[in-house]
């Protein structure tokens, strides 16, 4: 089923370039594709604690663990740009959080790409919006000068 997946968001994200003008690096195209393939059906992927507590649990060498919550970060910001409001939380405590775990996952793991993500993080999260919701909501050239 990952495969079917993978396919359907490839095409998502390039039908979303097509259609705003944008050609995202190939590294971020994959990146964002495999990230919505990988969650699509997770129902259970977001953290046991509160998002800020599993950053500061967060332990050196930071690695995959870091990822994994920036992509939670950025998955749970593009796919559902509402999920903190009901709390109380503004989109800029998931970005914030995702954007510090990109950091640090960087210092294990490729070093451009997720310095890229942390660099290009708000930009990439109203990306994935348009690209799932099929809308264009989002002016995303707003942000092109952080993409």
């Amino acid at each position: 089923m990952q495969d079917c997946y993978t396919s359907v968001f490839f095409s998502l994200v390039k039908e979303t370039q097509d259609r705003h003008g944008y050609d995202l690096p190939f590294d971020i195209e994959i990146y964002v594709t495999m990230l919505l393939s990988s969650y699509v059906d997770k129902p259970d992927f977001l953290p046991e604690s509160t998002f800020a507590e599993s950053f500061l649990k967060l332990q050196h060498p930071y690695g995959s663990k870091a990822k994994t919550l920036g992509d939670i970060c950025l998955f749970t910001t593009g796919v559902f740009p509402e999920y903190g409001t009901k709390k109380g939380l503004s989109n800029d405590y998931f970005i914030n959080i995702g954007q510090s775990s990109y950091d640090l996952a960087r210092d294990l793991l490729n070093d451009k790409l997720f310095l890229d993500l942390r660099d290009h993080f708000v930009f990439l999260k109203n990306f994935i919006t348009v690209c799932v919701r099929e809308q264009d909501k989002i002016d995303l050239s707003k942000y092109i000068g952080n993409h």
